[in-house]
């Protein structure tokens, strides 16, 4: 019994070796801010309303990460629906560094 389980441990790690998991794999800023953010934010973050504008407040952008994060996955108020049950922290983290630093590039369409 005791090398039946070690063999099944190792053929086990064989077949999980074999497989590919790239689904996995978080994804881009880019990606998360077309699926979820793009509908209300519009493709350059400016949005249809001073509400939707991601650039309206300068300082908003410079608040602590953690905090833009938490209104990302948790959500702001009646404003903005959060995003916890599809986006993993790290797509979150990935949505921000592409608002920062991609679309703040782009000019007003």
């Amino acid at each position: 019994m005791k090398y039946f389980a070690i063999s099944l441990l190792i053929g086990g790690l064989t077949i999980a070796n074999d497989l590919n998991f790239s689904f996995l794999q978080a994804r881009s800023g880019q990606e998360v801010y077309e699926t979820f953010c793009d509908s209300c934010h519009g493709p350059n973050g400016r949005g249809a309303s001073r509400e939707t504008n991601l650039f309206a407040d300068r300082r908003r952008l410079k608040t602590a990460d953690e905090e833009l994060l938490n209104s990302i996955l948790d959500g702001k108020g009646d404003i903005m629906p959060g995003y916890s049950n599809v986006l993993t922290y790290e797509e979150a983290q990935n949505v921000l560094e592409y608002i920062r630093e991609t679309l703040k590039r782009r000019p007003n369409d």
